[in-house]
C-alpha cells in the first residue's frame, strides 16, 4: 500500500502532461485552430455577459481583456491546469495567450472552466504583456453570484471572472497562474 500512493501521484502527474498531446485540434491547420479559438472566445464572452450582467459594459469600457474559453484542471495532491485564449485591446484582437500553472495541496479530480480577465488601464495590460501578471489559482477569480449586478471590482487594475466549471474537483491548494502573450501579426 505504501508504494501505491507515490505511484498514483506519478501517474496522475504524467496524465496531466499527456493531455495536451491528445488534443484533436493539433491535427488542424493553424488557421482553422485560430478560427475555432476565436469562435470559442466569442461564445465565452456571451456566456460571461449572461452570467455576470455587470460585465456587459466592461467589454467596451475596459482598456483590454483576455478570454480563455476552456481551462482544463486536474490533480491528485499535485495538480496542474492549462488553457489557450485571446487578448483584446480597445476591443481589437491583438494576441494569442495561454494560461497554465501548478498546484499542491489537498486535491483530487478534474474540471474544465472558462476565465475572462479585464484590464482596467494600459499599465495593467502592459504588465500582462510582459508576463508580470500572476494570479493565485482559486484565490483571485471573482466568484460573484450568477446574475450579480454589482460593479466589476478591480484589484491592481485587474478583474478576473472564472465560471462554467464542469467536472468534479475537490481542493484546498496553493498555486499560481502564469500567462504567455503572443502578438498576432
Amino acid at each position: 500500500m505504501k508504494n501505491l500512493i507515490p505511484a498514483t501521484i506519478v501517474l496522475a502527474s504524467l496524465s496531466l502532461v499527456a493531455l495536451p498531446a491528445c488534443d484533436s485540434t493539433s491535427k488542424m491547420s493553424p488557421e482553422d485552430q485560430m478560427k475555432l479559438l476565436k469562435n470559442d472566445a466569442d461564445n465565452t464572452v456571451t456566456r460571461c455577459k449572461d452570467k455576470f450582467p455587470s460585465t456587459k459594459g466592461e467589454f467596451s469600457k475596459a482598456y483590454g481583456y483576455a478570454v480563455y474559453p476552456s481551462i482544463g484542471k486536474g490533480g491528485l495532491i499535485v495538480g496542474g491546469f492549462h488553457g489557450n485564449g485571446l487578448v483584446y485591446e480597445g476591443g481589437k484582437l491583438v494576441a494569442k495567450s495561454s494560461v497554465g500553472g501548478g498546484t499542491i495541496g489537498a486535491q483530487i479530480g478534474g474540471q474544465d472552466y472558462s476565465e475572462v480577465i479585464f484590464f482596467q488601464d494600459k499599465s495593467a495590460l502592459d504588465r500582462f504583456k510582459r508576463g508580470e501578471a500572476a494570479f493565485q489559482a482559486g484565490g483571485s477569480a471573482v466568484a460573484a453570484g450568477a446574475g450579480a449586478s454589482a460593479a466589476v471590482d478591480y484589484k491592481d487594475g485587474v478583474a478576473v471572472f472564472a465560471f462554467g466549471a464542469e467536472g468534479l474537483m475537490l481542493e484546498g491548494v496553493i498555486g499560481g497562474q502564469t500567462f504567455s502573450f503572443e502578438p498576432i501579426k
